[in-house]
Protein backbone atom coordinates (compact mmCIF):
# COMPACT_ATOMS: atom_id res chain seq x y z
CA UNK A 1 0.00 0.00 0.00
CA UNK A 2 1.50 3.52 -1.24
CA UNK A 3 1.22 6.34 1.04
CA UNK A 4 -0.69 7.66 -2.13
CA UNK A 5 -3.99 5.83 -1.65
CA UNK A 6 -4.74 8.33 1.31
CA UNK A 7 -5.71 11.19 -1.86
CA UNK A 8 -8.89 10.53 -2.47
CA UNK A 9 -9.56 8.60 -5.70
CA UNK A 10 -12.43 10.60 -7.16
CA UNK A 11 -14.52 11.27 -10.12
CA UNK A 12 -15.00 14.89 -9.88
CA UNK A 13 -17.60 16.76 -7.86
CA UNK A 14 -19.45 14.97 -5.04
CA UNK A 15 -18.36 12.56 -2.00
CA UNK A 16 -15.25 12.61 -0.52
CA UNK A 17 -14.93 10.47 2.46
CA UNK A 18 -11.90 10.14 5.15
CA UNK A 19 -11.73 6.88 6.50
CA UNK A 20 -9.59 4.95 8.29
CA UNK A 21 -9.64 0.85 7.63
CA UNK A 22 -10.95 -1.28 5.74
CA UNK A 23 -10.61 -3.25 2.25
CA UNK A 24 -10.40 -1.50 -0.95
CA UNK A 25 -13.51 -0.54 -2.24
CA UNK A 26 -15.58 -0.91 -6.01
CA UNK A 27 -14.82 2.22 -7.70
CA UNK A 28 -17.90 4.30 -7.18
CA UNK A 29 -20.90 4.38 -9.36
CA UNK A 30 -21.04 6.70 -12.19
CA UNK A 31 -23.45 9.66 -11.27
CA UNK A 32 -27.64 9.22 -12.22
CA UNK A 33 -28.89 11.51 -15.16
CA UNK A 34 -30.64 14.74 -14.04
CA UNK A 35 -34.23 15.71 -14.53
CA UNK A 36 -34.09 14.73 -18.58
CA UNK A 37 -30.45 14.56 -18.55
CA UNK A 38 -27.74 12.12 -19.54
CA UNK A 39 -25.39 10.31 -17.26
CA UNK A 40 -23.47 13.59 -15.11
CA UNK A 41 -22.55 14.49 -18.16
CA UNK A 42 -20.61 17.55 -18.92
CA UNK A 43 -22.29 19.66 -21.00
CA UNK A 44 -20.52 20.57 -24.85
CA UNK A 45 -21.55 24.57 -24.99
CA UNK A 46 -20.35 24.75 -28.44
CA UNK A 47 -23.08 23.01 -29.70
CA UNK A 48 -26.15 24.33 -26.81
CA UNK A 49 -25.39 22.16 -24.36
CA UNK A 50 -25.59 19.09 -25.61
CA UNK A 51 -24.08 16.64 -23.44
CA UNK A 52 -20.72 14.86 -24.21
CA UNK A 53 -19.71 11.41 -22.84
CA UNK A 54 -19.90 10.61 -18.97
CA UNK A 55 -17.13 10.88 -16.88
CA UNK A 56 -16.44 8.34 -14.74
CA UNK A 57 -16.36 7.47 -11.71
CA UNK A 58 -12.99 7.58 -9.44
CA UNK A 59 -10.38 4.69 -7.67
CA UNK A 60 -11.14 2.68 -5.23
CA UNK A 61 -11.01 3.77 -1.56
CA UNK A 62 -11.61 2.21 1.81
CA UNK A 63 -13.89 3.37 4.61
CA UNK A 64 -14.74 6.65 5.85
CA UNK A 65 -17.21 8.90 7.05
CA UNK A 66 -20.14 10.67 5.30
CA UNK A 67 -18.37 12.84 2.69
CA UNK A 68 -19.09 16.26 1.32
CA UNK A 69 -21.47 17.02 -0.97
CA UNK A 70 -20.68 17.39 -4.20
CA UNK A 71 -20.53 20.95 -6.33
CA UNK A 72 -23.06 21.89 -9.18
CA UNK A 73 -22.47 22.59 -11.99
CA UNK A 74 -20.38 25.18 -13.64
CA UNK A 75 -21.38 27.77 -15.84
CA UNK A 76 -19.76 28.02 -19.35
CA UNK A 77 -18.05 30.89 -20.55
CA UNK A 78 -18.48 33.04 -23.49
CA UNK A 79 -15.54 31.55 -25.32
CA UNK A 80 -17.42 28.07 -25.48
CA UNK A 81 -21.18 29.81 -25.98
CA UNK A 82 -19.86 31.53 -29.12
CA UNK A 83 -20.84 35.07 -29.65
CA UNK A 84 -24.40 34.94 -27.56
CA UNK A 85 -22.78 34.39 -24.45
CA UNK A 86 -23.20 31.07 -21.87
CA UNK A 87 -25.30 27.94 -23.39
CA UNK A 88 -26.98 26.77 -20.53
CA UNK A 89 -26.30 22.94 -20.61
CA UNK A 90 -27.35 19.51 -19.10
CA UNK A 91 -27.30 19.18 -15.57
CA UNK A 92 -25.86 16.15 -14.33
CA UNK A 93 -27.85 13.97 -11.74
CA UNK A 94 -26.74 13.19 -8.12
CA UNK A 95 -23.36 10.87 -7.58
CA UNK A 96 -23.91 7.60 -6.38
CA UNK A 97 -22.69 6.59 -2.64
CA UNK A 98 -19.35 5.15 -2.12
CA UNK A 99 -18.89 1.46 -1.22
CA UNK A 100 -16.81 1.14 1.80
CA UNK A 101 -14.11 -1.44 2.45
CA UNK A 102 -14.54 -4.26 5.15
CA UNK A 103 -15.72 -2.35 8.18
CA UNK A 104 -16.38 0.78 7.11
CA UNK A 105 -19.02 3.69 6.53
CA UNK A 106 -20.69 4.17 3.66
CA UNK A 107 -19.99 7.60 2.14
CA UNK A 108 -22.45 10.27 1.55
CA UNK A 109 -23.38 10.65 -2.13
CA UNK A 110 -22.48 13.56 -3.80
CA UNK A 111 -25.32 15.93 -4.99
CA UNK A 112 -26.10 16.23 -8.23
CA UNK A 113 -25.23 18.92 -10.76
CA UNK A 114 -27.63 21.53 -11.73
CA UNK A 115 -29.25 22.53 -15.08
CA UNK A 116 -27.46 26.11 -15.13
CA UNK A 117 -24.18 25.98 -16.91
CA UNK A 118 -22.92 23.30 -18.70
CA UNK A 119 -20.75 21.25 -16.29
CA UNK A 120 -23.18 18.88 -14.65
CA UNK A 121 -22.95 16.92 -11.01
CA UNK A 122 -20.49 14.03 -11.32
CA UNK A 123 -20.21 10.73 -9.41
CA UNK A 124 -19.53 10.58 -5.93
CA UNK A 125 -16.36 9.02 -4.77
CA UNK A 126 -16.02 6.01 -2.33
CA UNK A 127 -13.72 6.56 1.20
CA UNK A 128 -10.16 6.93 0.76
CA UNK A 129 -8.00 4.76 2.85
CA UNK A 130 -6.29 7.16 5.28
CA UNK A 131 -2.60 5.73 6.63
CA UNK A 132 -0.59 7.79 9.02
CA UNK A 133 1.85 10.40 7.40
CA UNK A 134 5.93 9.20 8.17
CA UNK A 135 7.22 9.88 11.74
CA UNK A 136 10.13 12.47 11.79
CA UNK A 137 13.56 12.43 13.48
CA UNK A 138 13.03 14.26 16.98
CA UNK A 139 15.78 16.83 15.24
CA UNK A 140 12.43 18.17 13.61
CA UNK A 141 10.13 18.17 16.81
CA UNK A 142 7.86 21.36 17.10
CA UNK A 143 10.07 23.09 19.45
CA UNK A 144 12.68 25.32 19.05
CA UNK A 145 15.54 23.17 18.29
CA UNK A 146 19.54 24.29 19.04
CA UNK A 147 22.21 23.80 17.20
CA UNK A 148 25.78 24.89 17.19
CA UNK A 149 28.88 24.40 15.06
CA UNK A 150 32.91 25.06 15.30
CA UNK A 151 34.39 25.90 12.40
CA UNK A 152 37.85 27.25 11.46
CA UNK A 153 38.56 31.21 11.24
CA UNK A 154 40.14 30.43 7.89
CA UNK A 155 36.81 28.67 6.52
CA UNK A 156 34.44 30.91 8.30
CA UNK A 157 35.79 33.90 6.33
CA UNK A 158 35.74 31.97 3.14
CA UNK A 159 32.59 30.99 3.42
CA UNK A 160 31.31 34.74 3.73
CA UNK A 161 33.09 35.62 1.19
CA UNK A 162 31.82 32.97 -1.17
CA UNK A 163 28.03 34.12 -0.16
CA UNK A 164 28.68 37.49 -1.41
CA UNK A 165 30.95 36.95 -4.65
CA UNK A 166 28.90 34.05 -5.46
CA UNK A 167 25.66 35.80 -5.79
CA UNK A 168 27.29 38.24 -8.13
CA UNK A 169 27.75 35.62 -10.90
CA UNK A 170 25.33 36.17 -13.81
CA UNK A 171 22.04 34.27 -14.15
CA UNK A 172 23.59 31.58 -15.99
CA UNK A 173 26.77 31.30 -14.06
CA UNK A 174 24.37 31.11 -10.49
CA UNK A 175 22.45 28.45 -12.02
CA UNK A 176 25.48 26.45 -12.51
CA UNK A 177 27.10 27.33 -9.47
CA UNK A 178 28.18 24.41 -7.05
CA UNK A 179 28.72 25.71 -2.96
CA UNK A 180 31.95 24.54 -1.54
CA UNK A 181 31.85 22.44 1.72
CA UNK A 182 33.36 23.60 4.75
CA UNK A 183 34.47 20.83 7.79
CA UNK A 184 32.77 21.68 11.05
CA UNK A 185 32.18 19.87 14.17
CA UNK A 186 28.48 19.71 14.65
CA UNK A 187 27.00 19.93 18.34
CA UNK A 188 23.06 18.82 19.23
CA UNK A 189 22.69 18.99 23.11
CA UNK A 190 25.52 16.55 24.37
CA UNK A 191 26.10 14.92 21.20
CA UNK A 192 29.08 15.80 18.87
CA UNK A 193 29.56 15.11 15.35
CA UNK A 194 32.94 15.87 14.18
CA UNK A 195 33.15 14.72 10.46
CA UNK A 196 29.65 17.25 9.39
CA UNK A 197 30.17 19.87 6.45
CA UNK A 198 27.86 22.65 5.70
CA UNK A 199 27.79 24.71 2.22
CA UNK A 200 25.72 27.82 1.29
CA UNK A 201 22.21 27.30 0.21
CA UNK A 202 19.50 29.01 -2.16
CA UNK A 203 18.69 30.89 -5.16
CA UNK A 204 16.88 33.75 -5.38
CA UNK A 205 16.52 34.21 -1.65
CA UNK A 206 20.63 33.76 -1.49
CA UNK A 207 21.10 36.70 -4.10
CA UNK A 208 18.66 38.95 -2.23
CA UNK A 209 20.28 38.31 1.13
CA UNK A 210 23.69 39.18 -0.35
CA UNK A 211 22.72 42.36 -2.36
CA UNK A 212 20.07 43.88 0.08
CA UNK A 213 21.85 43.06 3.48
CA UNK A 214 25.76 42.48 2.38
CA UNK A 215 27.97 40.98 5.04
CA UNK A 216 25.10 41.38 7.22
CA UNK A 217 22.33 39.05 5.21
CA UNK A 218 21.62 35.62 6.75
CA UNK A 219 23.56 32.84 5.15
CA UNK A 220 21.40 29.96 4.00
CA UNK A 221 23.39 26.38 4.88
CA UNK A 222 22.82 22.87 4.26
CA UNK A 223 24.77 20.91 7.13
CA UNK A 224 25.94 17.35 5.87
CA UNK A 225 26.30 14.48 8.40
CA UNK A 226 27.22 11.81 5.05
CA UNK A 227 29.77 14.01 3.15
CA UNK A 228 32.39 11.83 4.44
CA UNK A 229 30.65 9.08 4.60
CA UNK A 230 27.81 8.46 2.44
CA UNK A 231 25.79 6.00 4.56
CA UNK A 232 26.65 8.31 7.78
CA UNK A 233 23.75 9.51 9.55
CA UNK A 234 22.66 11.62 13.07
CA UNK A 235 19.55 10.19 14.60
CA UNK A 236 18.60 9.41 10.97
CA UNK A 237 19.05 12.30 9.14
CA UNK A 238 21.79 12.69 6.43
CA UNK A 239 21.59 16.11 6.22
CA UNK A 240 19.50 19.47 7.67
CA UNK A 241 18.53 22.52 5.66
CA UNK A 242 18.63 25.81 7.19
CA UNK A 243 16.22 27.84 5.43
CA UNK A 244 15.16 31.34 6.43
CA UNK A 245 14.66 33.70 3.69
CA UNK A 246 14.79 37.88 4.08
CA UNK A 247 11.04 37.75 2.95
CA UNK A 248 9.98 35.60 5.69
CA UNK A 249 9.04 38.06 8.56
CA UNK A 250 7.12 35.13 10.22
CA UNK A 251 10.19 32.99 10.66
CA UNK A 252 7.88 29.67 10.12
CA UNK A 253 6.37 29.18 7.28
CA UNK A 254 7.89 26.79 5.95
CA UNK A 255 7.50 24.81 9.09
CA UNK A 256 3.46 25.73 9.21
CA UNK A 257 2.76 24.90 5.76
CA UNK A 258 4.47 21.55 5.39
CA UNK A 259 2.95 20.39 8.56
CA UNK A 260 -0.54 20.67 7.26
CA UNK A 261 0.75 19.22 4.11
CA UNK A 262 1.92 16.08 5.85
CA UNK A 263 -1.35 15.91 8.16
CA UNK A 264 -3.41 15.84 5.00
CA UNK A 265 -1.23 13.56 3.08
CA UNK A 266 0.43 15.35 0.50
CA UNK A 267 3.87 14.17 0.56
CA UNK A 268 6.10 17.09 2.37
CA UNK A 269 8.84 17.53 4.73
CA UNK A 270 9.62 17.14 8.43
CA UNK A 271 10.69 20.53 9.41
CA UNK A 272 10.74 23.22 12.34
CA UNK A 273 12.51 26.07 14.02
CA UNK A 274 16.20 26.09 14.89
CA UNK A 275 18.46 28.12 15.76
CA UNK A 276 22.34 28.27 14.88
CA UNK A 277 25.24 29.32 16.89
CA UNK A 278 28.56 29.60 15.35
CA UNK A 279 31.55 29.11 17.66
CA UNK A 280 29.84 30.08 20.46
CA UNK A 281 28.15 33.20 19.31
CA UNK A 282 23.93 33.11 18.31
CA UNK A 283 24.35 33.16 14.24
CA UNK A 284 19.97 33.07 13.61
CA UNK A 285 16.50 31.81 13.14
CA UNK A 286 15.72 29.16 10.98
CA UNK A 287 13.07 26.62 9.84
CA UNK A 288 14.98 23.48 10.15
CA UNK A 289 14.14 21.17 7.26
CA UNK A 290 14.93 17.64 6.02
CA UNK A 291 15.97 16.84 2.86
CA UNK A 292 14.33 15.26 0.12
CA UNK A 293 15.76 11.66 -1.37
CA UNK A 294 15.29 8.26 -1.73
CA UNK A 295 14.51 8.15 2.08
CA UNK A 296 12.07 10.62 1.41
CA UNK A 297 10.20 8.92 -1.44
CA UNK A 298 10.58 5.43 0.80
CA UNK A 299 9.02 6.68 3.21
CA UNK A 300 5.98 8.43 1.23
CA UNK A 301 6.15 5.94 -1.37
CA UNK A 302 7.02 2.46 0.64
CA UNK A 303 6.16 -0.06 -1.80
CA UNK A 304 6.74 1.94 -5.16
CA UNK A 305 10.04 4.01 -4.21
CA UNK A 306 11.98 2.73 -7.55
CA UNK A 307 10.93 5.88 -9.24
CA UNK A 308 12.19 8.90 -10.36
CA UNK A 309 11.36 12.09 -8.32
CA UNK A 310 12.86 15.12 -10.20
CA UNK A 311 12.87 18.42 -8.51
CA UNK A 312 10.94 21.05 -10.89
CA UNK A 313 10.33 18.58 -13.32
CA UNK A 314 14.26 18.39 -14.53
CA UNK A 315 16.45 17.42 -12.14
CA UNK A 316 16.91 14.01 -11.22
CA UNK A 317 16.89 13.14 -6.96
CA UNK A 318 17.01 10.06 -7.45
CA UNK A 319 18.20 7.49 -9.93
CA UNK A 320 20.53 10.07 -10.71
CA UNK A 321 23.07 7.88 -13.07
CA UNK A 322 20.13 6.60 -15.19
CA UNK A 323 17.10 8.55 -14.81
CA UNK A 324 13.92 7.14 -17.89
CA UNK A 325 14.59 10.71 -20.23
CA UNK A 326 12.29 9.38 -22.51
CA UNK A 327 9.48 9.04 -19.87
CA UNK A 328 10.27 12.47 -18.95
CA UNK A 329 10.18 13.55 -22.60
CA UNK A 330 6.61 12.60 -22.77
CA UNK A 331 5.48 14.35 -19.69
CA UNK A 332 6.83 17.83 -21.05
CA UNK A 333 5.55 16.93 -24.87
CA UNK A 334 1.97 16.61 -23.08
CA UNK A 335 -0.59 19.41 -24.22
CA UNK A 336 -4.20 18.00 -24.20
CA UNK A 337 -6.29 16.51 -21.34
CA UNK A 338 -5.77 13.23 -23.09
CA UNK A 339 -1.58 13.58 -22.99
CA UNK A 340 -1.87 14.61 -19.15
CA UNK A 341 -3.83 11.61 -18.24
CA UNK A 342 -1.66 9.54 -19.75
CA UNK A 343 1.45 10.51 -18.27
CA UNK A 344 0.38 12.48 -14.87
CA UNK A 345 -1.81 11.02 -11.55
CA UNK A 346 -4.23 13.53 -12.31
CA UNK A 347 -6.39 12.87 -9.08
CA UNK A 348 -3.48 12.89 -6.81
CA UNK A 349 -1.79 15.95 -8.56
CA UNK A 350 -4.87 18.74 -8.62
CA UNK A 351 -5.08 17.66 -4.82
CA UNK A 352 -1.73 18.85 -4.16
CA UNK A 353 -2.33 21.40 -6.55
CA UNK A 354 -5.65 22.39 -4.75
CA UNK A 355 -3.32 22.02 -1.40
CA UNK A 356 -0.71 25.24 -2.82
CA UNK A 357 -4.24 27.06 -3.36
CA UNK A 358 -5.42 26.66 0.42
CA UNK A 359 -2.03 28.03 1.44
CA UNK A 360 -1.89 30.95 -0.78
CA UNK A 361 1.63 29.47 -2.28
CA UNK A 362 3.00 32.46 -4.50
CA UNK A 363 5.35 30.27 -5.74
CA UNK A 364 4.52 27.42 -6.49
CA UNK A 365 3.02 24.88 -9.51
CA UNK A 366 0.23 26.73 -8.19
CA UNK A 367 0.53 30.13 -7.64
CA UNK A 368 3.83 30.61 -9.67
CA UNK A 369 5.90 28.78 -11.79
CA UNK A 370 8.47 26.80 -10.06
CA UNK A 371 9.42 25.21 -7.06
CA UNK A 372 7.94 21.55 -7.30
CA UNK A 373 8.46 18.04 -7.27
CA UNK A 374 7.31 15.09 -9.52
CA UNK A 375 7.74 11.55 -8.85
CA UNK A 376 7.31 8.87 -11.20
CA UNK A 377 4.87 6.35 -9.61
CA UNK A 378 4.77 4.00 -13.14
CA UNK A 379 1.61 3.16 -14.26
CA UNK A 380 0.50 5.55 -12.25
CA UNK A 381 1.95 8.34 -13.87
CA UNK A 382 4.03 11.28 -12.21
CA UNK A 383 2.37 12.70 -9.37
CA UNK A 384 3.22 16.50 -8.23
CA UNK A 385 3.99 17.66 -4.55
CA UNK A 386 5.45 21.16 -3.67
CA UNK A 387 8.53 22.43 -2.19
CA UNK A 388 10.02 25.61 -1.01
CA UNK A 389 7.02 26.67 0.82
CA UNK A 390 8.40 29.79 2.40
CA UNK A 391 5.98 31.58 -0.17
CA UNK A 392 3.22 30.55 1.28
CA UNK A 393 0.65 31.77 4.05
CA UNK A 394 0.89 36.05 4.33
CA UNK A 395 3.14 36.10 1.81
CA UNK A 396 1.22 37.99 -0.90
CA UNK A 397 -0.40 39.69 2.35
CA UNK A 398 -3.87 39.07 0.70
CA UNK A 399 -5.60 36.08 0.56
CA UNK A 400 -8.50 36.20 -2.39
CA UNK A 401 -6.62 34.79 -5.54
CA UNK A 402 -9.00 32.98 -7.43
CA UNK A 403 -8.48 29.45 -6.88
CA UNK A 404 -8.02 28.75 -10.79
CA UNK A 405 -7.40 32.04 -12.26
CA UNK A 406 -4.94 32.33 -9.32
CA UNK A 407 -2.59 35.03 -11.71
CA UNK A 408 -5.25 37.81 -11.65
CA UNK A 409 -4.80 39.42 -8.46
CA UNK A 410 -0.92 39.51 -9.30
CA UNK A 411 -0.19 42.96 -11.27
CA UNK A 412 1.17 42.52 -14.37
CA UNK A 413 2.04 38.91 -14.39
CA UNK A 414 3.90 38.37 -17.40
CA UNK A 415 5.96 34.50 -16.43
CA UNK A 416 4.05 31.53 -18.16
CA UNK A 417 1.47 29.70 -16.26
CA UNK A 418 2.46 26.00 -15.54
CA UNK A 419 2.27 23.93 -18.50
CA UNK A 420 0.36 20.92 -17.02
CA UNK A 421 -1.95 23.30 -15.16
CA UNK A 422 -2.90 25.34 -18.24
CA UNK A 423 -3.78 21.85 -19.82
CA UNK A 424 -6.37 21.85 -16.80
CA UNK A 425 -7.60 25.30 -16.50
CA UNK A 426 -8.48 24.51 -20.61
CA UNK A 427 -10.97 21.52 -20.02
CA UNK A 428 -14.03 21.48 -18.13
CA UNK A 429 -14.24 17.98 -17.23
CA UNK A 430 -10.40 18.81 -15.39
CA UNK A 431 -11.76 22.34 -13.88
CA UNK A 432 -14.73 20.34 -12.95
CA UNK A 433 -12.44 18.06 -10.89
CA UNK A 434 -9.87 20.02 -9.80
CA UNK A 435 -12.96 22.54 -8.29
CA UNK A 436 -14.20 19.16 -6.44
CA UNK A 437 -10.36 18.79 -5.55
CA UNK A 438 -10.47 22.15 -3.52
CA UNK A 439 -13.52 21.80 -2.08
CA UNK A 440 -12.05 18.04 -0.56
CA UNK A 441 -8.74 19.81 0.63
CA UNK A 442 -10.87 22.59 2.26
CA UNK A 443 -13.09 19.94 4.11
CA UNK A 444 -9.60 18.76 5.55
CA UNK A 445 -8.19 22.69 6.58
CA UNK A 446 -8.67 22.93 9.95
CA UNK A 447 -8.14 26.34 10.77
CA UNK A 448 -7.96 26.82 14.73
CA UNK A 449 -5.74 23.68 14.58
CA UNK A 450 -3.15 25.90 11.89
CA UNK A 451 -3.48 28.90 14.18
CA UNK A 452 -2.77 27.47 17.19
CA UNK A 453 0.14 26.08 15.65
CA UNK A 454 1.18 29.23 14.38
CA UNK A 455 0.58 30.96 17.91
CA UNK A 456 2.79 27.85 19.62
CA UNK A 457 5.71 28.54 17.19
CA UNK A 458 5.62 32.44 17.81
CA UNK A 459 5.88 31.71 21.30
CA UNK A 460 8.77 29.73 20.85
CA UNK A 461 11.00 31.78 18.56
CA UNK A 462 9.85 35.64 19.58
CA UNK A 463 12.79 35.96 22.13
CA UNK A 464 15.39 34.06 19.54
CA UNK A 465 13.71 36.38 16.44
CA UNK A 466 14.87 39.72 18.64
CA UNK A 467 18.46 38.39 19.38
CA UNK A 468 19.03 36.95 15.24
CA UNK A 469 21.51 39.61 14.71
CA UNK A 470 21.09 38.52 11.13
CA UNK A 471 17.42 39.44 10.79
CA UNK A 472 17.20 41.53 7.30
CA UNK A 473 18.46 44.91 7.56
CA UNK A 474 15.39 46.06 6.83
CA UNK A 475 13.48 44.61 9.32
CA UNK A 476 12.11 47.30 12.48
CA UNK A 477 10.35 46.17 15.92
CA UNK A 478 7.03 45.16 15.37
CA UNK A 479 7.69 43.48 12.21
CA UNK A 480 7.82 40.16 13.34
CA UNK A 481 4.42 40.65 15.42
CA UNK A 482 2.92 41.90 12.64
CA UNK A 483 3.09 39.14 10.04
CA UNK A 484 2.52 36.54 12.35
CA UNK A 485 -0.88 38.19 12.79
CA UNK A 486 -1.71 38.63 9.22
CA UNK A 487 -0.71 35.03 8.96
CA UNK A 488 -2.59 33.81 11.66
CA UNK A 489 -5.99 35.69 10.62
CA UNK A 490 -4.78 34.67 6.80
CA UNK A 491 -6.05 31.64 7.55
CA UNK A 492 -9.04 32.00 8.23
CA UNK A 493 -9.67 34.87 5.49
CA UNK A 494 -7.83 32.55 2.93
CA UNK A 495 -10.42 29.54 4.39
CA UNK A 496 -13.27 31.92 3.80
CA UNK A 497 -12.74 33.08 0.34
CA UNK A 498 -12.60 29.95 -0.60
CA UNK A 499 -15.84 28.56 0.74
CA UNK A 500 -17.11 31.59 -1.21
CA UNK A 501 -15.67 30.71 -4.37
CA UNK A 502 -17.26 27.19 -4.34
CA UNK A 503 -20.43 28.56 -2.91
CA UNK A 504 -20.61 30.30 -6.22
CA UNK A 505 -19.90 27.70 -8.71
CA UNK A 506 -21.92 25.54 -6.73
CA UNK A 507 -24.95 27.72 -7.16
CA UNK A 508 -23.83 29.48 -10.33
CA UNK A 509 -25.04 33.03 -8.36
CA UNK A 510 -23.23 35.66 -7.36
CA UNK A 511 -22.22 38.71 -8.22
CA UNK A 512 -21.14 40.39 -11.21
CA UNK A 513 -18.96 43.20 -10.27
CA UNK A 514 -17.68 44.65 -13.85
CA UNK A 515 -21.05 44.08 -15.50
CA UNK A 516 -19.46 42.23 -18.18
CA UNK A 517 -22.15 39.25 -18.16
CA UNK A 518 -19.73 36.50 -15.90
CA UNK A 519 -20.44 36.12 -12.38
CA UNK A 520 -17.38 36.60 -9.97
CA UNK A 521 -15.87 33.08 -9.50
CA UNK A 522 -16.23 32.28 -13.12
CA UNK A 523 -14.11 35.22 -14.07
CA UNK A 524 -10.36 35.54 -14.09
CA UNK A 525 -10.97 39.79 -13.33
CA UNK A 526 -13.95 40.49 -11.86
CA UNK A 527 -12.72 44.49 -11.50
CA UNK A 528 -12.31 44.88 -15.50
CA UNK A 529 -14.98 44.59 -17.89
CA UNK A 530 -13.00 44.04 -20.75
CA UNK A 531 -11.11 40.67 -19.33
CA UNK A 532 -13.44 37.68 -19.22
CA UNK A 533 -13.82 34.08 -20.66
CA UNK A 534 -14.16 34.63 -23.94
CA UNK A 535 -12.96 38.15 -24.40
CA UNK A 536 -11.21 39.16 -27.19
CA UNK A 537 -7.62 38.67 -27.28
CA UNK A 538 -6.02 42.40 -27.26
CA UNK A 539 -2.87 41.63 -29.35
CA UNK A 540 0.47 43.89 -27.51
CA UNK A 541 -1.52 44.52 -24.11
CA UNK A 542 0.30 41.93 -22.31
CA UNK A 543 -2.56 40.55 -20.64
CA UNK A 544 -4.64 37.33 -20.09
CA UNK A 545 -7.81 39.24 -21.92
CA UNK A 546 -9.83 35.90 -22.19
CA UNK A 547 -8.77 34.01 -18.58
CA UNK A 548 -7.72 30.98 -20.59
CA UNK A 549 -3.97 31.79 -18.77
CA UNK A 550 -2.10 32.48 -22.37
CA UNK A 551 -0.83 36.27 -23.18
CA UNK A 552 -1.71 38.10 -26.56
CA UNK A 553 -2.20 34.30 -28.46
CA UNK A 554 -2.68 34.06 -32.25
CA UNK A 555 -0.94 37.84 -32.14
CA UNK A 556 1.41 38.02 -34.78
Amino acid sequence: MTKLILFVGFAGTAAFASGCSGGAAPAASRGQGGDGGADAAVGNLADGGTPSQPVDAGGTGGSGTAGVAGIAGIGGSPVDAGADGPVTGVGGGAGMPGVAGAGGAIAAAGAGGGAVGGQGGMAGAGGSMVVTEPACSDMFDQTLQAFSIDISADDWAAIQSEFITAAQLPDSMFVQYEPAYYPVVFHYGSETVSDAYIRLKGDSSWREAAMYDGQSGKMQLKIAFDHVNSKSKFHGVDKIGLDMPRTDPTFMRERIANAWLRSIGVPAICATNATLTVNGSLYGVFVAEEHVNHQFVTEWFPDNSSGDLFKGGWTPETNTSNPNWTRLDTFWAASTAADLSSIVDVPNSLLAWAAECLLNNGDGYWGGDHNFYIYDQGASGYVFFPTDLDSSLDYLGQFTSDPIYWWSARNQWLLPIPQHYLIMVGDPALRAQYTQAVATQLSRLNVAQVQSWIDTASAQISDAVVADPHKPTSFIPGDFERAVALARSGVQQRADYVSGWLECKSTQTGPDNDGDGVIWCNDCRDDNPSIYPGAPEICGNQIDDNCNGVVDEGCP
